[in-house]
């Protein structure tokens, strides 16, 4: 079973402030890009330079990675450590709350290899219900 989350032991009146705030709808946006999700599985459990990053990861720009990049370490998931060298050497890495960020996406991962045949077959019954209903209207 699952640990409780930490919120749920806070006060009831600042349970229902932090829920105004809206932290999942914040957290969703600032996660949701699939480079985004990219970039933090592939860190998991490793420190990685970015050439090496965007050899694993395929079809991203080098510059659309170093903004997937600079944004995932304003938001303190990972972090960047550049070594005094000629010519200099970067790696990145994820910090511990990138690391708890990593839980939570392998759960998203793991209901997404149980549910995605029935998901694309419910699609499937859907567009087929779909043309059935606009040939009966036609």
């Amino acid at each position: 079973m699952a640990p409780t989350a930490e919120y749920k032991n806070l006060p009831k009146d600042e349970i229902r402030a932090l829920e105004e705030s809206r932290p999942f709808q914040k957290m969703l946006g600032r996660i949701s890009s699939k480079w985004n999700v990219l970039v933090i599985r592939r860190l998991s459990g490793r420190r990685i330079r970015p050439s090496e990053l965007r050899r694993e990861i395929g079809n991203i720009s080098p510059k659309v990675l170093t903004q997937t990049l600079r944004e995932l370490e304003s938001y303190g998931l990972i972090e960047r450590e550049v070594f005094p060298i000629i010519p200099p050497k970067v790696e990145y890495r994820l910090t511990p709350l990138g690391d708890s960020l990593v839980v939570a996406l392998d759960a998203l991962r793991d209901w997404a290899m149980d549910n995605n045949a029935d998901v694309e077959a419910t699609i499937e019954d859907y567009k087929l219900r779909e043309k059935e209903e606009a040939l009966q209207n036609f």
